[in-house]
C-alpha cells in the first residue's frame, strides 16, 4: 500500500512549492524521493521488500502488515524506507535583495495559516470506519482508490509466478476469501490469487485485490481455520479503505512538515518527529483496527471461528524466532502486546458467533480444517 505515497508526494510537494513561493527569500528544494511505501500486507510493515523478507502475517491494506501510503501490507513489523522530503531553503531568491525581517514574518504567517487550512479540509472529509465507528479523513474516490489498488495488484503479480485458479491452494484461498468477504457485506471486485513463493505473507491491495504466498500456507498446512484468520485481517484492510485513510493522513503530515520546515530549519529533525509521533503510531493503529475487524467478520461467517487467530499467531511468531521489537519503531503493534489484545478480541468475537449463529457455530472447530 506504499507505492500510493509515492503518487501522493510528488503532487503534494508540487502544491506545497507554490504555497511557499510566496514568502520571499524561501527557495524550492529537491526532494530527495517520496516516502517510498507499499501497500497494507499481512506480517511486517515497511516497504514491500522488508515485508517479503521474512515470516509473519502479512495489507495492506492492503496483512496484519502497514505504513503510511497505498501498496502491499505486511503484519508485524519494520521500518519505513526513504528518508522522506529535503524541501525548502531559506534566504534570499537568486538575484534579490530584501531584509531578513520581511522574510522571517512572511513565512511565519504562512505558518500560521497551516492549522486553519489543515482543520478546514480534514472537518470537510470526515468519514467513518465501518465496525469500529472510528472517525477518520477520506479525501479520494473509491473509483481512484480501486484504480490505484489494481495497479498495485498487477504491478506485483508481475514478479512472481501465479498459481492457475484450479491449483488446489487457489481453490482454498479464493473459497475462504469469498466467504468472508461475502459476510463483510462489503460489494467490491473481490479477487484472491495465490503466487509460488517460499516467503510466508499476504496482500490485500485497495479495492478488494488480495495476494496469498504459498510460504504462508505451507506454514499453516493449508489449515483452512488459519488462513481464514489471514484472510479477514487482509480483507478487513479493504473494507475499512485503510489505504485510502492512509494516503489522506500522508497528506495531512506532508503539508505540517512543510509549515514546521518554514519556522525551524532542521529538516532531518522534523521528517523523524513526524514518521516517530505521526506516521508509525497510526499505521499500528490501523493495524490493530484490522485484527478487530477481521475478527468481527470471522464471526458474521458462523463457519469459522475467531479463536484460531490465536492459534494462528502463536505459529507465526514461533516462525519468525520471536524476535522482540521495539514497537515505536515499527509499523505494526508489538507481538506480545498483539497477542494480548487478539486473545481478548477473539473471546469476544467467538461470543457473538455463537449468539449470532446458534446450533450453525458447532460446524466450525478452532486450528481445524473445514471442509
Amino acid at each position: 500500500m506504499l507505492q500510493f505515497q509515492h503518487m501522493l508526494a510528488r503532487k503534494t510537494g508540487t502544491a506545497a512549492r507554490a504555497v511557499v513561493t510566496l514568502a520571499k527569500g524561501i527557495r524550492c528544494g529537491h526532494p530527495h524521493h517520496s516516502r517510498n511505501h507499499e501497500s497494507k500486507a499481512w506480517f511486517r510493515g515497511g516497504s514491500l521488500q522488508a515485508r517479503t523478507s521474512g515470516p509473519g502475517f502479512a495489507g495492506s491494506v492492503s496483512g496484519w502488515e502497514g505504513a503510511r501510503g497505498g501498496g502491499a501490507r505486511g503484519i508485524f513489523e519494520g521500518k519505513p524506507q526513504g528518508d522522506g522530503y529535503q524541501h525548502f531553503k531559506r534566504g534570499f531568491d537568486q538575484g534579490g535583495g530584501g531584509s531578513a525581517g520581511p522574510n522571517r514574518f512572511a513565512q511565519v504567517a504562512i505558518a500560521a495559516l497551516f492549522p486553519s487550512g489543515l482543520l478546514v479540509y480534514y472537518l470537510v472529509h470526515l468519514d467513518r470506519a465501518p465496525v469500529t465507528g472510528r472517525v477518520r479523513m477520506i479525501d479520494i474516490s473509491q473509483e481512484r482508490e480501486h484504480a490505484l489498488g489494481l495497479m498495485t495488484y498487477n504491478q506485483l503479480i508481475k514478479k512472481y509466478q501465479v498459481l492457475p485458479d484450479d491449483h488446489p491452494s487457489s481453490v482454498l484461498v479464493a473459497r475462504v476469501g469469498s466467504r468472508i468477504a461475502a459476510a463483510s457485506g462489503v460489494q467490491l471486485p473481490w479477487k484472491f490469487s495465490v503466487v509460488q513463493s517460499p516467503i510466508v505473507n499476504a496482500a490485500c491491495m485497495p479495492g478488494g485485490k488480495v495476494v496469498v504466498f504459498s510460504g504462508l500456507l505451507d506454514l499453516f498446512r493449508h489449515d483452512e481455520a488459519k488462513v481464514a484468520v489471514v484472510l479477514a485481517h487482509e480483507i478487513a484492510h479493504a473494507v475499512a479503505r485503510h489505504s485510502a485513510e492512509q494516503l489522506a493522513f500522508a497528506k495531512l503530515l506532508t503539508w505540517a512538515e512543510i509549515a514546521i520546515s518554514l519556522v525551524f530549519d532542521f529538516r532531518f529533525i522534523t521528517r523523524t518527529l513526524v514518521t516517530l509521533v505521526g506516521t508509525l503510531p497510526y499505521s499500528r493503529k490501523l493495524e490493530s483496527e484490522a485484527d478487530f475487524i477481521g475478527l468481527e467478520l470471522l464471526a458474521r461467517t458462523c463457519r469459522y471461528s475467531p479463536l484460531a487467530a490465536v492459534d494462528a499467531m502463536d505459529i507465526l511468531l514461533h516462525s519468525s524466532g520471536g524476535t522482540k521489537q521495539i514497537e515505536f519503531l515499527q509499523t505494526h503493534p508489538a507481538d506480545d502486546r498483539r497477542l494480548l489484545q487478539l486473545r481478548e478480541w477473539a473471546t469476544q468475537a467467538e461470543t457473538k458467533r455463537v449468539d449470532l449463529c446458534g446450533h450453525m457455530a458447532s460446524h466450525a472447530w478452532p486450528g481445524s480444517r473445514n471442509p
